[in-house]
């Protein structure tokens, strides 16, 4: 009977072992893995800069046609250990805002990042407001469906996202040499709300004046220098506007027909003024702020209308010759030279940094929030190895560089800039950079997208004159109130 105990035992013993050994992986793959510094250290693997050259048949793809196009094809290093660190991933699913046809940086990065990894890049097209719900519902469901949140709000987005886990940090990506490659702006902007860094930039969004020299001459406007000067320019011409050319014609034209617009629109207005928005960890509402915000309306010359456009309307009703100034992103800067966009301007439109504050004196001064992804946390150790090895690279000078040459997007590492083609092929360089170096950022509460439908919604009272502006605020910070 002993005998048979112990063999009993023994066999037991060895089906624990086997069970226990099946439920491992046969080795540990994962971020782990890799040696970030290697070859050389992080720095000078996501600095390397190749040839601008014409893009080949092979780096086409999603529709979008880049053959003969030019950009920077090589550069980028991978890390040591990054193989083994993979596994056998062969592919990443990741959101993206819009559809492709007006991303040919990200679809010509993508195919780099094939062609380098092995890795296939599906990305999968959604509208700009779908975005933040599927995010929210991939998240909270714990599903692995999508490997890569796309991030176009980071201030209020990580924060909200990395509190209860549902976006995984990549402070390994961000040591303090690769750190001064971007500005805090832009680096605050990838934070939660522990400090950890989420993300890491796809393109940046700088916005800037654009307007008419001959309108502003025929009106007898200087150009303005502040945003005290815009509201009284405005003004001014679309008095004119309005006796010379008739309906339909405004001094100026914004976006504000949606949250993010408006989230653009006030944060540069109080990052001109030198404040932030967030204070003691709560949002706060400059009351200098908010009347040069409504002023813009109330005694300048901006199109009611503009409560009706979202973040492109704008800058297409510039783009026919319908306003004499707007306030928009760097891609425009693009697609205003384009005469199939904007047939009606050509020859006749100029960019200049974005106003100051009077008194304070920074121009150019915006939001230094770039568009980035973030890893799902709930997919498997190697899946989470190739979205950062994804993050990494688009990153880097090379992913950077042909978002701001191939796509007219913004840089987010500021040496970019310096690129002898930059300086001579892209579209005013010395404006974009003193954008990229003024901007500023901050860490948003997660209520921070409820305070925006407010700020939204109160903002358009006092366009449409149903509320003045004093009771508008009155009203907009009770209702903030409640809610922090």
């Amino acid at each position: 009977m002993k005998r048979k105990t112990v063999q009993l035992l023994l066999a037991g013993a060895v089906i624990i072992c086997f069970f226990a050994a099946s439920a491992l992986p046969l080795s540990a793959v994962g971020p782990g893995d890799i040696n970030w510094d290697k070859p050389g250290s992080l720095v000078e693997r996501i600095t390397g800069q190749g040839p601008v050259e014409a893009v080949p048949p092979e780096l086409e793809g999603y529709g979008v046609k880049l053959t003969g196009k030019k950009g920077m094809l090589t550069g980028y290093q991978l890390p040591e250990g990054w193989k083994k660190a993979i596994g056998d991933v062969k592919r990443i699913v990741l959101l993206n805002s819009g559809s492709l046809v007006h991303d040919p940086a990200t679809v010509l990065n993508a195919k780099i990042f094939e062609k380098m990894t092995g890795v296939s890049v599906e990305l999968i097209e959604m509208r700009d407001e779908l975005l933040w719900p599927k995010t929210l519902s991939v998240a909270m469901a714990k599903s692995t469906d999508v490997d890569l949140f796309y991030i176009d709000r980071g201030m209020m987005d990580i924060p909200h996202l990395s509190a209860p886990g549902w976006i995984y940090p990549v402070d390994v990506l961000y040591p303090p040499e690769a750190q001064k490659l971007f500005s805090e702006g832009v680096l605050m902007s990838m934070r939660g709300i522990r400090g950890k860094f989420y993300a890491t930039p796809l393109s940046l969004w700088s916005e800037y004046l654009f307007y008419r020299p001959s309108w502003l001459e025929k009106a007898g406007v200087e150009v303005p220098e502040t945003w005290q000067e815009l509201v009284v320019a405005s003004k001014k011409l679309d008095d004119w506007a309005s006796a010379n050319l008739g309906p339909g014609y405004s001094g100026m034209v914004c976006s504000i027909g949606d949250p993010d617009s408006v989230y653009r629109l006030w944060t540069m207005i109080t990052y001109a003024k030198d404040e932030l928005i967030v204070k003691e960890g709560k949002i706060s509402i400059d009351p200098e702020v908010w009347k040069l915000f409504t002023d813009l309306w109330v005694k300048g010359g901006t199109s009611k209308e503009s409560i009706e456009y979202r973040w492109p309307d704008a800058p297409e009703v510039f783009a026919k010759g319908k306003a004499g100034l707007i306030i928009a992103g760097s891609v425009f800067m693009k697609n205003f030279g384009n005469p199939e966009f904007a047939g009606a301007i050509q020859g006749d439109w100029v960019v200049k940094p974005a106003p100051a504050w009077k008194g304070i004196g920074i121009r150019g001064r915006s939001l230094g929030e770039p568009d980035t992804w973030a890893i799902n946390p709930f997919i498997a150790p190697e899946k989470k190895a190739a979205a950062m090895l994804w993050l990494d690279f688009f990153r880097s000078y090379q992913g950077q560089f042909n978002e701001l040459y191939v796509e007219g997007n913004e840089s987010s590492m500021k040496i970019v800039y310096d690129h002898p083609v930059i300086k001579a092929e892209v579209e005013f360089p010395d404006v974009r950079s003193v954008a990229v170096a003024n901007h500023m950022g901050e860490t948003f509460p997660p209520q921070a997208p409820e305070v925006l439908e407010m700020f939204k919604e109160y903002l358009h009272r006092v366009v449409m004159g149903e509320m003045d502006p004093d009771t508008a605020l009155e009203k907009l910070e009770a209702d903030i109130d409640l809610m922090q």
